[in-house]
């Protein structure tokens, strides 16, 4: 290379295209649906409305884990699926839900009223059967509590934000700050 191209500027014609980032929520389908898939889902709303489905009571005690979906009768001697309006009765799938033991007998009662709420949010009777199975559950997480941060560490925290015009930001920051300060503070019980 000559010194005359090295001192000449770098023109582009495209723009420079920045790296974009997404939210995590848009990328979980793509991730999903291949175990959704294995597990007879055809999409994650059954799942991600289950609370609606069983009611706020059941749905801290089950989750659904399948959907087994009948395959095609055969006829005999024959390779080709019977089907078509001469087929004696359509058979629906089985969703498999499990239940902590407890719960196992007020799920099957009401698993009439579950099996058509399942089938209102596919949009036709899919579901026509519930298998269920007692198992251990997920321990539920527990609540996120807020910890009391005394006064005392945010006025400090406040008094080394004193380049901050902004009110409210300081409090802000003061608070975000006095947080973090706390966090690595032992204390006694």
């Amino acid at each position: 290379m000559n010194r005359a191209t090295a001192e000449l500027p770098i023109s582009r014609t495209e723009p420079r295209k920045r790296p974009r980032t997404n939210r995590l929520a848009l990328l979980m389908p793509d991730l999903l649906e291949p175990t959704l898939r294995e597990r007879g889902f055809a999409s994650a709303t059954l799942l991600a409305e289950w609370a609606e489905i069983v009611g706020p009571a059941l749905a801290e005690f089950t989750v659904p884990l399948e959907i087994r979906w009948p395959r095609k009768r055969m006829e005999a001697g024959s390779t080709v699926p019977r089907g078509g309006r001469m087929q004696e009765k359509a058979e629906g799938a089985v969703l498999v839900v499990t239940c902590a033991s407890a719960f196992a007998l007020e799920v099957q009662m009401a698993s009439a009223r579950i099996l058509d709420s399942v089938n209102r949010r596919l949009g036709f009777r899919a579901v026509t059967r519930l298998e269920i199975r007692q198992g251990d559950m997920p321990k539920p997480r527990a609540a996120f509590v807020e910890r009391e941060i005394s006064a005392e560490l945010i006025m400090a925290q406040k008094a080394t934000l004193t380049d901050i015009a902004d009110e409210g930001l300081r409090e802000a920051l003061a608070r975000m700050g006095a947080g973090i300060a706390a966090k690595g503070r032992k204390t006694r019980l």
